[in-house]
């Protein structure tokens, strides 16, 4: 890839091929800076290839045949491989759950998938491995060499508050969604999705703070139809709820 671009390997295990296509397919990596580089029905297997190929981020089933998902957690730290782990799992397993967050693992999702919260579990990840990376996002303009970029630049942060999709983007501005991808990465440190969230953010804060417009109202002119959804994307960017925000002025 090139200027260094943001782009996060994903490896996906579970032993039901419908659940891995269904990651694959319908989860939006590339808007968040990750690419699939491997997946696998066999935990026993994956365990090598991902030794091998030391993705980023490692999507694990947590019951599987021969090895579950917490041993292939174990065999990979000892391994010294260092990706981070999100556990999938369709049963409620406190002690299960536990072990994997004393083991350094990010995030626990339950099957079925809520795509939103997955997406939102992206953007996080995006998040962590940028710092761990040096690659600190940034919202402020800066004039690229491609004037038609400039412009989807523009036209993202007028449009902040709208649904914005990167095959959108791309049919309405010409330009392929890799590139575009490329170009957030080399001129923002960025990815779409969190280039847009910090613009919502942003003006979400600002709301609270010099408006006494009702929360769920700034939720909603912020491009959020869902008011649950809202405050997890807020306390992730700021570390309160928008309403511990207001009182204590930021």
């Amino acid at each position: 890839m090139p200027w260094g671009v943001i782009m996060y390997g994903i490896y996906i295990v579970d032993d039901e091929k419908l659940v891995v296509d269904d990651l694959i397919n319908s989860m939006p990596w590339l808007e968040n800076g990750f690419e699939v580089v491997g997946s696998n029905t066999n935990s026993v297997t994956a365990i090598a290839e991902i030794i091998d190929i030391k993705p980023d981020v490692v999507f694990a089933d947590l019951k599987m045949p021969a090895c579950d998902g917490i041993e292939l957690i174990k065999r990979i730290k000892e391994n010294e491989v260092d990706t981070e782990f999100i556990i999938l799992s369709a049963y409620e397993d406190f002690k299960a759950s536990r072990e994997f967050f004393l083991m350094g693992g990010f995030d626990y999702i339950n099957k079925p998938l809520d795509k939103i919260n997955a997406a939102l579990i992206l953007e996080k990840l995006s998040r962590k491995l940028a710092s761990k990376n040096n690659k600190i996002p940034t919202i402020q303009f800066a004039p690229s060499q491609s004037s038609k970029f400039d412009d989807l630049v523009n036209y993202v942060t007028a449009n902040f508050n709208k649904k914005q999709t990167l095959k959108d983007l791309s049919e309405k501005f010409s330009m392929s969604p890799t590139y575009i991808c490329d170009l957030f990465s080399k001129h923002y440190n960025s990815t779409l999705i969190i280039f847009i969230t910090n613009l919502r953010m942003n003006e979400a804060a600002r709301l609270i703070l010099e408006t006494v417009t009702p929360l769920k109202e700034i939720a909603i002119f912020c491009g959020y139809s869902k008011y649950f959804h809202f405050c997890k994307v807020f306390k992730t960017h700021f570390g309160k709820s928008p309403s511990q925000y207001r009182e204590e002025g930021g």
